[in-house]
């Protein structure tokens, strides 16, 4: 059996599954919630656009963080390193659909995306109907080029053609954006036989999958998992030189985790940052409200995570109670959470907010003592 279609039916299957489990779940009626309210505060903002607003500078910025940040799956196994030698000679058909798999899914993110902008452009821009089709052509080329660039191990070849595509639609001629963005495939279409990248395709799919756990797990328990870290040298010394000092063993790990991992911290950085921009967006008497709303998504995610940190988290090999872990990763929480929440709330009032922010910032508080009374 082809051993591409063999790891592609693995997948689909865990997808689905995992689909079910995410379907049931309760954070997604409150992703439903906030798609739906984001869809409003866009519809107000295209409303009251100013023609004169600079929506081609927004293209050209989306189309350099367009090849960022790519997740390329690979399917490939640990495993795959010693049994996938007898059968190197395939790997080139296994190679080929794998490429082609990233290829829909770099294709469909830029046309989301894209979704989201044209609405903005077409607002403020006289387009024709084929440099609206030139500008999405661009969009998912330098996509594309982005996540199989990932994939052959070149870095910065996307760069350079993503800003050429962004000068020319700069310059008013977004017909031929196209252009600067093929050219990248011609080093990648020269790489792509150059090497069975086994162990950088491991790599890449350990990253990618982890990521994807670490979503699901919002809605559902899933397996322990491997997961990067960031060194963040600074924040951490600062927090041996406090936390650390009370010989508070617990709180200095959980201090660790919280403050190294993707899906703590950066967390609630990333949520702030899509918080600021709904109120930038809204800009009505309504923009207090939003603080409940993000804070909320928040402590939704922190706290199920202590569940699993309960059983993977180094805290659990110390000679300290459950009780005492729970004590621990609540200070951590509770903090993450209020400064979250006091942070928007004067955000809220330079985006206008009057008496919302008072309610926005007493809701938000609701919230958040009810979300940690959950955790037991």
């Amino acid at each position: 059996m082809n051993v591409f279609k063999q790891r592609f039916g693995v997948w689909v299957e865990d997808v689905v599954k995992y689909s079910r489990y995410v379907a049931n779940g309760g954070l997604l009626f409150t992703l439903y919630f906030t798609l739906i309210y984001g869809a409003f505060v866009y519809n107000q903002f295209l409303t009251d656009l100013n023609p004169a607003f600079p929506s081609e500078w927004i293209v050209a910025l989306l189309w350099l963080l367009l090849p960022l940040g790519h997740r390329p799956r690979t399917l490939i196994q640990e495993a795959d390193q010693v049994f996938l030698l007898p059968r190197l000679g395939e790997m080139q058909a296994y190679m080929t659909g794998i490429r082609l798999f990233n290829i829909v899914f770099a294709a469909v993110r830029a046309v989301l995306i894209m979704l989201v902008v044209l609405p903005l452009l077409v607002r403020t821009q006289a387009l024709t109907s084929v440099e609206v089709g030139a500008i999405i052509a661009t969009s998912v080329l330098i996509s594309v080029a982005g996540r199989l660039a990932k994939l052959e191990g070149v870095k910065y070849v996307v760069l350079p053609s993503a800003l050429a595509s962004g000068f020319l639609m700069l310059f008013g001629v977004p017909l031929w954006t196209p252009v600067p963005a093929l050219v990248p495939f011609v080093l990648l279409h020269v790489r792509r036989n150059r090497r069975i990248p086994l162990l950088g395709w491991l790599t890449l799919e350990e990253k990618s999958k982890a990521q994807f756990n670490r979503v699901v797990s919002w809605f559902v328990d899933v397996p322990a998992m491997r997961e990067d870290v960031r060194e963040r040298s600074f924040i951490v010394s600062l927090l041996e030189r406090s936390v650390l000092k009370r010989a508070d063993a617990a709180r200095y790990v959980y201090g660790l985790r919280v403050m190294r991992s993707n899906d703590s911290l950066d967390l609630v950085l990333r949520l702030s940052a899509v918080a600021l921009v709904v109120m930038w967006l809204s800009g009505g008497w309504y923009v207090g409200l939003v603080v409940p709303l993000f804070v909320g998504l928040t402590a939704l995610q922190l706290v199920p995570l202590f569940k699993r940190l309960d059983t993977v988290s180094m805290a659990s090999w110390l000679p300290i109670t459950r009780t005492e872990r729970l004590v621990a990763y609540k200070w951590w929480a509770t903090r993450l959470l209020f400064a979250q929440m006091l942070s928007l709330g004067v955000a809220s009032l330079l985006f206008g907010a009057t008496w919302d922010a008072l309610v926005g910032l007493a809701l938000a508080y609701l919230v958040v003592r009810y979300y940690l009374n959950r955790l037991t």
